[in-house]
């Protein structure tokens, strides 16, 4: 991990060792010649997680000790925070501590659908506390990049209630583009971007991504599978589920979806769904195919 990095940043810690993002980060950052120091707090009593990386450091500390924090990320010279729990205090309690710490870039919990614009909409969205917390980075000065990923690639199944009844279900026409991407390639992306974007580059900064773009018709197709109909999408925590879908049906599943405009930025735009995947020159991102079978 001592090979020289394009980009200054060279010490980094993660909130949270165990979430459904976090392994996928910490281990790309771990793999990266850039990356000098790697840290993965964790509140006590912690345990090291068996699939951390030999070279990641458990370092435990209570989120709300503001002191503890700021002496967690001083002494190990933290250069930038990744969090991934979406707790909206501990976030805040965490970005606080590195602002006094002197980090120079903070990567808050979003690696999902758009949130950008939902703190300024009347909306009944369960994720505008995401957009408010961006808002507060803002407030106190703090550089951020933010990722859109869409779903993920791996939860397909579980979008369309396929675990219910073994059909591919939806509450629409099914015909709407939705931006899916692999765990593995967001955290491969997000350990690329931050070791080798310059600082000016990254700082409060958007990055939309998309491993492949399906609607829910296509996935059907694609694994021969029966589409239906319905009014909810099935299985635990449909309430939950058939809000995704709606969602989805109504084009925020694209990580070029725009709050505000209601509607979905043009494809080749800076804001398209996609825009930032020629950040990884090179890379193949992951189909479905690749990471789901039914």
């Amino acid at each position: 991990m001592s090979a020289p990095s394009a980009s200054s940043n060279t010490s980094f810690a993660v909130l949270g060792a165990n979430g459904a993002i976090s392994p996928y980060i910490i281990d790309a950052l771990s793999k990266h010649p850039g990356v000098k120091k790697l840290i993965v707090l964790s509140r006590p009593p912690s345990s090291k997680p068996s699939n951390l990386p030999a070279d990641a450091e458990l370092v435990s500390v209570d989120y709300d000790d503001h002191t503890a924090l700021v002496n967690v990320f001083t002494k190990y010279s933290t250069d930038v925070v990744v969090s991934t729990p979406a707790n909206f205090d501990t976030q805040k309690n965490a970005a606080l501590a590195a602002k006094e710490a002197g980090v120079k870039l903070f990567v808050p919990s979003e690696f999902g659908s758009v949130t950008a614009g939902l703190a300024g909409l009347d909306m009944d969205n369960p994720q505008v506390t995401k957009d408010k917390f961006a808002e507060f980075l803002k407030s106190i000065e703090l550089p951020y990049v933010r990722f859109f990923t869409g779903p993920w690639l791996q939860y397909v199944p579980w979008v369309v209630g396929y675990d219910a009844n073994q059909k591919i279900n939806t509450i629409g026409k099914g015909e709407t583009p939705i931006s899916f991407t692999a765990q593995e390639d967001v955290g491969g992306f997000v350990a690329h971007v931050l070791t080798t974007l310059p600082l000016s580059q990254l700082s409060n900064s958007i990055l939309r991504l998309e491993g492949e773009r399906l609607t829910v018709r296509q996935i059907a197709e694609r694994f021969n599978k029966p589409l239906v109909y319905v009014e909810a999408i099935p299985g635990p925590m449909s309430e939950f589920r058939t809000l995704i879908a709606s969602q989805c049906e109504q084009g925020a599943g694209s990580t070029g979806w725009d709050h505000i405009k209601q509607k979905e930025n043009l494809r080749d735009s800076e804001e398209g769904a996609g825009s930032a995947n020629k950040l990884w020159e090179g890379h193949v991102w992951k189909k479905v195919e690749d990471v789901v079978s039914f």
